[in-house]
Order: C-alpha cells, then sequence, then structure tokens
C-alpha cells in the first residue's frame, strides 16, 4: 500500500469537505441573509408567501444541517485513518471509493432539500398571484441562446468517446452482463435525465410569477451550461474508470470519486452562483403593485 497515494487522498477528501459542505454552503447562506436584510417582506411582499420566521428558521435549518454533514466528514476520515481496515471495502487493500461516494451523497442531501424547498417558495407564489394580466416573451426560446453550440459538441464527443473506448478496451464485447453495456446503460440514461430537466427548464412552465424575462433567461443560460458541465465531467470520469480496466489505477479510485464530487458540484452549483448575481435581479416586482406604482 503507498503511502503518497493515501496522503494525496486524505488531502483531496479534506477539499471535498470544505469545498461542498462549507464554502458553497456559506456562499448559499449568505445570499440567503443578504436577500432577507436588503428586500424585507414590508417592501417586497410578493417575495414572501409565508411569514418572515419561517425562511429565517430554513436558513438556520439549512445551515446546521450542512454544519452537521461537514463534521461527519471528518469523522469519516479519522475512521479512513485510523479505524478502518482498507480491505473491508476495497478488494485491492487500497482506500475505496466507497468513502468518498457516500459521503459526496451525504453531502447532496441538503442542497437537495434546499432546491425541493425553492420549487415549493414558486408554487406558493403562484397560489398567492392576482394579478390578471400575464406576459410572455414573443421571441421563441433556443437552446444555442442560452449555451454555446461548442460545449455542447464537446458534451455529445465525451459521450460517444465514453462508449467507443470502452467497447475498444473490452475488445467490442455486447452483453446484458457486461460492464461495458453497464456504464453504457447509466451515461446514456443520466445524460437523457441531464437533457430532460434542460427541456423542462428551456420550455417548460414559468416556475417564478414575478419573474422578468431577462431574469429567467439568465437563470435558463446558467441551468443549461450547468448541465452540459456536468454531462462532461461524468464522461471524463468514465473514462477514468474504462482505463482502470487496462492501466493499474486501483490506488487513484477513491481520490478519483472525491474529484469528481467536487467538479460536478463545482460545475453545477458553483457555476449558478458565479452566474446570477442578486444585484442583477430585478427586485421590484417583488413590491406591491402601488408601492411600484
Amino acid at each position: 500500500m503507498s503511502t503518497w497515494t493515501n496522503t494525496l487522498f486524505y488531502i483531496t477528501f479534506l477539499s471535498q469537505i470544505f469545498l461542498i459542505s462549507y464554502y458553497f454552503p456559506n456562499k448559499l447562506i449568505a445570499r440567503m441573509k443578504w436577500v432577507l436584510e436588503t428586500y424585507p417582506p414590508s417592501e417586497y411582499p410578493k417575495l414572501y408567501p409565508k411569514p418572515l420566521e419561517y425562511y429565517k428558521i430554513g436558513r438556520l435549518g439549512f445551515k446546521l444541517a450542512t454544519r452537521g454533514v461537514l463534521v461527519l466528514g471528518f469523522l469519516i476520515l479519522f475512521a479512513v485513518i485510523f479505524v478502518v481496515d482498507h480491505s473491508s471495502f476495497a478488494d485491492d487493500g487500497y482506500i475505496s471509493e466507497f468513502w468518498p461516494a457516500l459521503y459526496g451523497m451525504i453531502q447532496f442531501a441538503p442542497l437537495m432539500v434546499l432546491e425541493f424547498t425553492e420549487f415549493s417558495q414558486f408554487k406558493l407564489m403562484r397560489k398567492a398571484n392576482t394579478a390578471t394580466k400575464r406576459t410572455a416573451a414573443l421571441r421563441p426560446r433556443r437552446l444555442f441562446d442560452f449555451v454555446s453550440p461548442r460545449l455542447v459538441a464537446i458534451a455529445i464527443l465525451l459521450y460517444i468517446t465514453v462508449i467507443i473506448f470502452d467497447l475498444y478496451v473490452h475488445d467490442f464485447v455486447i452483453a446484458w452482463d457486461h460492464d461495458t453495456f453497464q456504464r453504457a446503460a447509466v451515461i446514456t440514461v443520466t445524460n437523457l435525465f441531464l437533457g430532460g430537466f434542460g427541456v423542462w427548464n428551456l420550455y417548460g412552465r414559468k416556475q417564478n410569477p414575478h419573474q422578468t424575462p431577462e431574469d429567467r433567461n439568465k437563470l435558463i443560460g446558467a441551468a443549461l451550461s450547468s448541465l452540459v458541465f456536468v454531462s462532461m465531467a461524468m464522461s471524463v470520469f468514465f473514462i477514468t474508470q474504462i482505463a482502470d480496466d487496462v492501466i493499474e489505477m486501483s490506488f487513484l479510485d477513491a481520490t478519483l470519486m472525491s474529484f469528481y464530487f467536487q467538479a460536478i458540484t463545482y460545475l453545477s452549483v458553483g457555476h449558478t452562483l458565479r452566474s446570477v448575481r442578486l444585484d442583477d435581479i430585478d427586485f421590484d416586482v417583488y413590491r406591491n403593485a402601488t408601492a411600484t406604482t
């Protein structure tokens, strides 16, 4: 068992703990606080279909959840270093990718809850919306108005590369119970899901009834770009997994898995935070009509 590979994993896993359970949650919490303080319900009532305390408690709950996951990460790292026998989860004796994968899924849980809470918030906004006038953009939305054709082409090329490279490495064996078919099925289904979510973002109903067309376009562009980036990252990760069947890379499995979770978080949450600045959003739409007039 190589000491330097273990050290590399420890550093990468520490980065996973910090990035997904501290850095980005802090960014989100700061945005929540800024909105609550800058746009209070007394002046922007349409932004708050529920009492103000609900949003303060929600922000606190998200903070406590991410801090709990943060502590859990250090406990897992301690267990991997000092307690758990590596071979109990990895046949080759190296640190198993089970640990960063399990922890990554736990890290995503508060972010997913936050996402579902946002959908619930928009549903309440639509229910409370009494405006009879509806606005719609006359120009139809097209994919390449929001995301670069080059990025889409690269994502498709990487997907095709994964399939062909996997078949080449395994002598073009195609069988239901073979790893090649299973990997192809996983990456295909995942890309179809990402594509379906992209179509929903592009052509689906307007979730926020008060949002201006300009702000909606910003969010659509950020969402579509994030989906393309995630698809690309997934393809690159699959290529490393296929290469592991040819070149002995088992000692890097855990490190690559940890890096993969960080990459998809940076390319999804990070990209959205960088692309959609709060001070560029029109919050006047959340005022009462009389106040706006």
